[in-house]
């Protein structure tokens, strides 16, 4: 299925959120900005929008900084309704209202002295992604919305970016952080006299109250811009296939989803899931069996090793060991070789695995070449497993 584009001057209004929603699953970028659904939040969500809410209202107030106490009490007084929360239990309201209270203290202390001018709160920018300069068509809108710009000492401009999540990335994933990217672009666009090198770029861990920092270059916005294209061009081949994963279990599109139609079916065949059960006991049974083995071989060895024996021999048979060359080859002398007689290419061929391993230390740049160098041949269905924790 193809994305339906509008007769305008532009082809396609994108954000980092629906860019994010893309790379993560098709299937719910088509939910969202195709079939226009609205997904329902989840607690994560709803908690993540009010504290950037009490953190707007703690800026936004004039002409002094409020008081720690006055900060406490709007969080208090504004807290969301359990029906807006749906909580599972006392507990859990509990929890999350005094992990909430944690981060704003937190982040109160560490601020209330910082000298900076807060320029914006929650800044909306639009700018335009042009695929040919000059030319006619190809054009697009990235719109979003960001947190806080505030002006520095120094003169330089930082945009923040607020995260109440638990995990912090590393330091290379922040360098190449989409959002922070797309951010600049938004706002070199909104004000176009400001230089990217005068930009800071932050995210701002509030559970853990720290500020994961990086800058840009107007090359890598340029390369930004490059890999927007291409996700657009993915988006407009794409037939929006769910795509399952952990983060699934956050999706609030998951009782229309395909990929979890049948777990919200309400005559399903039980027979089935009888038979999926005894697959996944079985698998189980199969993991201890090979750990087993594993650790007999490593005993069987050891012990041959030590007593000089080459077979050993029990109750029901016996066992022998060998030594075994492992072979590799001079790629050079072998291509010489066999590249005049046109066997070269037969012999070549992609380790997947650890072409993986490869993709996961190269840049995101290097990484969408080799997916557009990606040739899908065929289709075949193969099973994985998830077990309930």
């Amino acid at each position: 299925m193809k994305v339906l584009i509008r007769q305008t001057q532009f082809n396609m209004r994108i954000s980092y959120s629906s860019l994010e929603a893309f790379e993560h699953c098709p299937q719910k970028y088509k939910f969202s900005e195709i079939d226009k659904i609205k997904e329902p939040k989840s607690k994560e969500a709803i908690f993540g929008n009010y504290i950037h809410e009490v953190l707007e209202w703690l800026y936004s107030q004039d002409p002094r900084f409020p008081t720690l106490e006055a900060l406490i009490d709007y969080y208090h007084q504004n807290w969301p309704n359990k029906e807006k929360f749906k909580w599972s239990d006392e507990a859990e309201e509990k929890s999350y209202f005094e992990d909430g209270l944690r981060m704003l203290k937190k982040f109160y202390e560490d601020n209330k002295d910082r000298e900076v001018l807060v320029l914006e709160l929650e800044s909306r920018f639009e700018a335009v992604i042009d695929e040919k300069p000059n030319e006619p068509g190809g054009k697009h809108i990235l719109s979003g919305v960001i947190d806080r710009i505030d002006k520095l000492p120094d003169g330089t401009f930082e945009i923040i970016d607020y995260k109440t999540g638990k995990r912090l990335p590393a330091q290379d994933l922040v360098d190449n952080n989409l959002q922070l990217s797309l951010y600049a672009i938004g706002l070199k666009e909104k004000w176009p006299k400001i230089r990217v090198e005068d930009l800071r770029l932050t995210l701002y861990y509030l559970k853990a109250g720290e500020k994961l920092e990086t800058r840009r270059t107007e090359e890598d916005l340029e390369k930004t811009k490059q890999a927007v294209i291409n996700l657009i061009h993915q988006i407009e081949k794409s037939d929006f296939r769910p795509r399952p994963s952990p983060i699934c279990q956050w999706c609030g599109y998951k009782n229309i989803c395909p990929a979890w139609r049948h777990l919200f079916e309400k005559d399903k065949d039980h027979k089935i899931s009888q038979y999926i059960d005894e697959y996944l006991d079985l698998r189980k049974q199969q993991a201890l069996n090979l750990k087993r083995i594993r650790e007999l071989k490593e005993i069987i060895n050891q012990y041959c090793e030590d007593n000089n024996l080459e077979r050993l021999f029990g109750t029901n048979g016996y066992i022998s060991l060998t030594n075994q060359p492992k072979v590799t080859y001079n790629l050079e002398k072998l291509k010489s070789i066999l590249e005049p007689m046109g066997k070269w290419d037969k012999v070549l061929s992609v380790d997947a695995k650890r072409l993986e391993e490869v993709l996961r230390e190269i840049p995101a740049e290097a990484r969408q070449k080799v997916e557009e160098a990606k040739i899908i041949k065929a289709e075949t269905k193969i099973i994985t497993t998830e077990e309930e924790p």
